[in-house]
């Protein structure tokens, strides 16, 4: 569907240092070459979900945080994936392996060569052998990825792919599937703000890196805030703003939601 997406992006200007503060700038983003990108939306603590227990940290953490996903991911994700929908932006999924090989559209991917792979550095042997998995299991508890909701956790319903939309967990195979469509534009949406958003494969930074736009929703999103940050969205304010400084602009899901009604009016006409 032809169309073109009309929105105002927010970013933090940081020059002069002296004197940074917001700025806005217009963006025209051709919905041929745009996706809404939903991340790393799971479903543990969510109802009918993968169980929250209180042994483990896993997933966006603290109860209070769960609940806050669950009602993002009603009230503002799934608005706009069905905007996008309407108006022929394409929605992608990027999500953690062992969510993403649930997925048919997935395995047809992950069986294919990854032409546009990144090459990676072999790991060197442990400065100290294992003292990472020690910090890892005093955050997150003993035997977490076996144990916890991250081994049966799933992408809920509401948020839940189509059948014809691509759902991808690396960041090459990500590149490629977009490239195959000529996208350019990715529009963000998911969790955690501070940290997968940010850096997971496939999430804002590595497709920076690659040279797409990458714009953030910055009320479709929360960080994984510890109770004594949750009143204030300390994680959510940093990442948002780390992203704006550095990355790309911000928009919120109303404004997306009004640009795609907007654009599909302009294709009809």
């Amino acid at each position: 569907m032809s169309g073109t997406l009309r929105l105002t992006g927010r970013y933090y200007r940081t020059i002069p240092p002296s004197s940074p503060g917001y700025e806005t700038e217009p963006l025209e983003l051709p919905v041929e070459q745009t996706a809404l990108v939903p991340l790393h939306c799971w479903d543990i603590g969510c109802p009918g979900g993968a169980a929250y227990d209180d042994a483990y940290c896993v997933g966006m953490g603290y109860p209070g945080v769960m609940a806050e996903e669950y009602r993002i991911m009603r009230e503002m994700i799934r608005p706009a994936m069905d905007a996008a929908r309407e108006c022929g932006v394409a929605v992608c999924h990027v999500q953690d392996t062992r969510i993403s090989r649930h997925y048919p559209q997935w395995l047809e991917e992950a069986d294919r060569p990854a032409e546009s792979a990144i090459p990676s550095p072999s790991a060197p042997r442990e400065a100290i052998p294992g003292h990472r998995k020690a910090m890892l299991e005093r955050a997150h508890g003993v035997e977490y990825n076996e144990r916890s909701g991250l081994a049966t956790m799933d992408i809920p319903d509401v948020v839940a792919p189509l059948p014809d939309e691509p759902v991808a967990h690396q960041t090459a195979q990500f590149d490629r599937v977009l490239r195959e469509r000529g996208i350019v534009n990715l529009i963000y949406a998911g969790f955690a703000t501070d940290m997968c958003i940010l850096n997971a494969p496939g999430g804002m930074g590595p497709m920076l890196g690659l040279g797409y736009r990458v714009i953030l929703i910055r009320d479709a999103t929360i960080g994984v805030e510890p109770p004594d940050f949750l009143e204030e969205r300390i994680a959510t304010r940093w990442g948002i703003r780390f992203h704006e400084a550095h990355w790309g602009d911000t928009i919120t899901t109303a404004e997306f939601i009004a640009a795609c009604k907007a654009a599909q009016e302009e294709s009809d006409e």
